[in-house]
């Protein structure tokens, strides 16, 4: 068993107490359009659920809020994410190592550390909802074409490559 392992079960421990506050297995914002169903972007009990985003639309509130990537503890920083991005971002920073997270003695290797975690934590976020979906719509796209044109779209579109 290495570190990771405990991270993954510590991860795992507090999304399924996410899922048992939300009221449900499938949670999703029930806001009409949204796709939100990342547990630590929700709150609310099913089926009044709402994410992060449209929560702060309906106190008139903006849904971009300030992260801090390293830990309030080691850097005074922020960078502007979105609400539901930061619910995941905090749930991720939840599960470093409290040393780091804290750095009670104000170690500049502690800090270091929490920037490089901070700026993983960041790299994940933008791979599980940006990125990382571009394979997926990308094999879609490819089946709706060959379904649509044939196989041969791409000699037909012109796409030489």
């Amino acid at each position: 068993m290495n570190a990771n392992d405990n991270h993954d079960d510590a991860l795992a421990e507090r999304w399924e107490r996410r899922l048992r506050a939300l009221g449900t297995r499938n949670p999703r914002c029930s806001v009409r359009g949204c796709k939100e169903t990342d547990p630590f972007a929700l709150t609310g009990v099913a089926p009044n659920i709402r994410c992060g985003e449209h929560l702060a639309d309906a106190r008139g509130r903006d849904w971009i809020e300030q992260h801090h990537p390293a830990g309030r503890h080691n850097d005074p920083s922020t960078v502007p994410v979105p609400a539901n991005d930061h619910g995941a971002l905090s749930e991720y920073q939840a599960q470093w190592p409290e040393e780091t997270l804290r750095n009670p003695n104000r170690s500049p290797l502690l800090r270091a550390a929490a920037w490089l975690r901070g700026f993983l934590d960041i790299l994940r976020i933008v791979i599980d909802r940006a990125v990382g979906r571009i394979p997926a719509a990308l094999e879609l796209l490819d089946a709706l074409l060959t379904d649509y044109i044939g196989p041969d779209w791409s000699d037909t579109l012109g796409w030489d490559w």
